[in-house]
């Protein structure tokens, strides 16, 4: 076998190479018309084939993937999605120095029909979540029971706030707010 390195180091979802030039192999995924990286590793071109592909920097099982239960915090929000930094799988104790991005759609908050992501999830929310795809950027679930809003924070004074009649209640502020709360909820929690 013929191999070239094309770049040293890639990270995930980072462009290495179009789908006119290469074939997308091993550790890579096609989007639209760009082979992107799907773990962080050496790009490497088997010339004799034309196919591109990522050689592992790191185990495997450190990259989160389909099934993976998953701790994040809210960076931005749309009508219908959210967008979370992914910060630790949990069922594997794994902390990421660089968080990998997660997508929650507001189908994806429960079995029942939620017109708004803001109804379940808001900005600085940090979450626990379901991965059920296997490829960047991860999309996410919370509509088990345990899954949802781990600790949610005022939008006024930043205070975490507390379950009070099933809702969110911020003390200091007296402000009520509906999430998707999980059963693991607490003021105190720590990644």
């Amino acid at each position: 076998m013929n191999e070239k390195l094309l770049k040293d180091v890639v990270v995930p979802g980072e462009v290495i190479g179009v789908i006119e030039e290469f074939l997308a192999g091993e550790g890579t995924y096609v989007d639209g018309d760009k082979i992107r990286s799907l773990r962080i590793g050496r790009a490497i071109l088997d010339v004799d084939e034309r196919k591109v592909y990522v050689k592992p920097m790191i185990r495997e099982e450190l990259i989160p993937g389909r099934g993976d239960v998953v701790i994040g915090d809210v960076h931005s929000l749309k009508k219908d999605v959210a967008l979370v930094l992914i910060r630790k799988m949990e069922n594997k104790g794994v902390i990421f120095n660089v968080p990998f991005h997660g997508i929650l759609h507001v189908s994806q908050v429960s079995n029942r029909f939620t017109e708004s992501i803001l109804s379940a999830v808001r900005v600085m929310d940090i979450i626990r979540a379901r991965i059920i795809n296997n490829k960047p950027p991860f999309q996410l679930s919370i509509k088990e029971k345990d899954l949802g809003v781990l600790l949610a924070f005022c939008p006024q004074c930043h205070n975490a706030m507390v379950i009070k009649d099933r809702k969110l209640y911020c003390p200091a502020c007296k402000i009520r707010e509906e999430r998707k709360i999980s059963t693991k909820y607490s003021v105190n929690f720590k990644l």
